[in-house]
């Protein structure tokens, strides 16, 4: 018997299906390590939970870290604010540096500390009569910290921000940090640091209601995975254990789980347990797929349960109403919801957004909505009735 190489709910070890993405890292990394140079756009990558925003995030930190790049890792969202989370995490990582470095770059984790105040930059707004200019607080003081922190070239090679979570990010750091990045690009195009961040399908409008220069972010849907992707992620992990799935095994789960990671993954770990926890040898075939339905049906309800409820009674109305209509099409129109619900369209506008920010529906432009999360709108369609 041999553990389940799967993760669901966890950092996944490989992330299939993102290769143009990795690729697009690498260069990059290139860039970065080996010419020297600022990736001076912003990079975001986005999608709904469980499609592996994390771990690809995480991919890209272990890219980094076989280069030797000094990676800083923050997960969005704390009361202190973003700024004060990178503050954090230069200052324990460079903790252990030789004094007179540590000690330089100690002055400038202080010098911002105290620009942006405790807890973030609202502290210092909050205490100013007139308005400032969104790029005089704390941004030069961040940029002096990122020179200050890859000045000595033999100990860091580059420096990479990752930001998971960047949607939950408060406005004035996002601004803080889109502005440091901003001088740097166009002062310092020689200073060897990146940011890469992760985040909700709404992150790119969060983002965009703190700078009015978004065009300086790089933004990067994450979609469904390919059939190709799937095969890959369910037989990989199988075959380092010396273990095979069947042809049809493989194409069952994929059609099941509809290209989403996270249900990618379920099927993998539980088809690995219903095969008996293979040994060496051992082959996963169609009838321990059909036997792991059951569990990952079971895993996957419970997980659209906790999502329904956290929502209110306003927003289960707008998901019914979209589930509903989303059986005849892929995407749901604002006019065709306003009319199921008996309201003007403009007033959905404040439901829709909550529910996009918690990455229950998706944006597809012109006004249309789609429930993306395979099974979630079947889910509702079992639970309530047809409005219309």
């Amino acid at each position: 018997m041999q553990p389940s190489p799967y993760t669901p709910g966890e950092i996944a070890r490989a992330v299939p299906g993102r290769g143009e993405l990795i690729e697009e890292f690498n260069e990059r990394l290139s860039l970065l390590v080996d010419l020297q140079r600022l990736i001076g756009r912003i990079h975001v990558a986005f999608g709904e939970r469980g499609i592996g925003k994390t771990s690809l995030l995480r991919a890209y930190q272990r890219l980094a870290e076989e280069r030797d790049v000094l990676c800083i890792w923050v997960t969005a969202g704390e009361q202190s604010g973003l700024i004060a989370q990178i503050i954090d995490g230069i200052r324990e990582a460079t903790s252990s540096w030789p004094q007179a470095t540590e000690a330089s770059i100690r002055q400038h984790l202080d010098a911002l500390t105290v620009t942006v105040g405790v807890p973030g930059i609202a502290s210092v707004s909050a205490k100013t009569t007139r308005r400032t200019a969104p790029d005089a607080v704390g941004a030069r003081a961040l940029e002096k910290l990122i020179r200050a922190t890859t000045e000595d070239r033999k100990r860091v090679k580059a420096l990479v921000l990752f930001i998971d979570e960047v949607q939950s990010a408060d406005a004035d750091g996002i601004r803080t940090l889109a502005y440091a990045w901003q001088h740097l690009q166009a002062e310092a195009p020689n200073i060897p640091a990146a940011v890469y961040a992760a985040g909700l399908p709404n992150a790119p409008e969060q983002i965009a209601d703190a700078v009015t220069f978004s065009e300086r972010f790089a933004y990067r849907p994450l979609e469904m995975l390919s059939v190709g992707a799937q095969v890959a992620a369910l037989r990989d992990p199988a075959s380092e254990l010396h273990v095979t799935w069947e042809p049809d095994a493989l194409e069952l789960a994929a059609e099941l789980a509809v290209g989403y990671p996270y249900a990618v993954q379920l099927y993998g770990d539980a088809s690995w347990v219903a095969a008996g926890r293979p040994d060496a040898g051992g082959t996963i075939t169609p009838r321990h797929v059909k036997t792991a339905r059951a569990s990952v049906d079971r895993d996957l309800r419970n997980l659209f349960a906790a999502r329904w409820a956290n929502t209110t009674a306003n927003q289960r109305r707008f998901l019914v109403a979209v589930a509903w209509l989303q059986a005849n099409d892929d995407a749901v129109d604002r006019g065709d919801l306003a009319d199921v619900l008996d309201v003007s369209s403009r007033s959905l506008s404040s439901v829709r957004a909550r529910l996009i920010a918690k990455g229950l529906i998706r944006s597809e432009g012109h006004g249309r909505v789609t429930i993306p999360v395979p099974g979630f709108a079947d889910y509702i369609r079992e639970l309530e009735d047809d409005p219309r």
